[in-house]
């Protein structure tokens, strides 16, 4: 009876730059491996409930040592890493908190300086801002893919494209970009996220998902945007001074006309 009641059921750890917390199940062992924001980025059920805890999360731990890091989760950690206890109770209310804040607040200078960006130029649609359509968009998502069972879970969520800057036209899309980590292919993501033609206030979302390990993360992907709307913003300003200039001009002509018009009639 002593025994059953020292008996571990769920566990906490940080190994490296990751965060793995495991507990018992119906099946065995539901275990989660985090970023250092607490961030989910892999888990699963180890389905072997013969064993102790101790054992099935070295069985995971090895197998993050051993096997390449495929999607996102081994991060740093290497043959050498060690274990450092955690209190459970702790690491649980950490992931719960960055999963109630969601993706959609990516914990990047490079995400956030782009975010605050967006947040100066954006145009509200129905009166929501960019950061409440990347919550919806985020939502759409995460509803697709538990809808269609992919294994893909959202790492960040953007608003992206000409809207982000101010620079849209009559007909343009709202653009988002989304980083995904999982085992799915970008146009097998991209094909999903568009069957249903989603739109927002009446105006078409074209979400664009991306992946580590193919395009890149939002890190990575988010400068090439900024530097493509800088230079669209620098074309639409060539344009309306060449529109101004035009302008002046067509006003100096219509002045001048006016004079020569003037004198032949004074000179009839």
């Amino acid at each position: 009876m002593q025994q059953e009641e020292m008996r571990e059921t769920e566990l906490a750890f940080r190994i490296a730059d990751r965060i793995i917390s495991i507990q018992e199940c119906d099946d065995g062992y539901d275990y989660s491996i985090m970023d250092e924001n607490y961030r989910e980025i892999d888990g699963g059920v180890y389905d072997n409930p013969e064993i102790s805890i101790r054992e099935a999360l070295k069985d995971i731990i090895e197998d993050l040592k051993q096997n390449p890091d495929t999607n996102g989760a081994k991060g740093n950690i290497s043959m050498e890493s060690e274990l450092v206890l955690l209190d459970f109770d702790e690491v649980t209310m950490e992931e719960e908190e960055a999963n109630r804040i969601g993706s959609a607040v990516y914990d990047s200078w490079v995400v956030m300086e782009f975010k605050a960006k967006t947040e100066q130029c954006f145009q509200p649609i129905n009166a929501l801002s960019a950061t409440e359509i990347e919550e919806i968009v985020e939502e759409y998502v995460n509803a697709k893919l538990m809808e269609n069972d992919f294994d893909a879970s959202i790492r960040g969520v953007v608003l992206s494209g000409s809207r982000c800057r101010g620079l849209e036209g009559k007909n343009s899309d709202l653009d988002v970009v989304v980083e995904l980590r999982g085992n799915e292919r970008e146009d097998d993501l991209f094909n999903l996220f568009h069957e249903d033609k989603f739109s927002i206030g009446g105006i078409r979302v074209d979400i664009n998902p991306i992946t580590e390990y193919k395009t890149g993360t939002l890190e990575e992907y988010l400068p090439g945007v900024e530097r493509y709307l800088e230079e669209k913003r620098q074309k639409i300003s060539v344009r309306e001074k060449l529109k101004e200039k035009k302008s002046e001009i067509q006003v100096k002509y219509e002045k001048v006309d006016k004079g020569s018009k003037k004198k032949n009639e004074k000179v009839r």
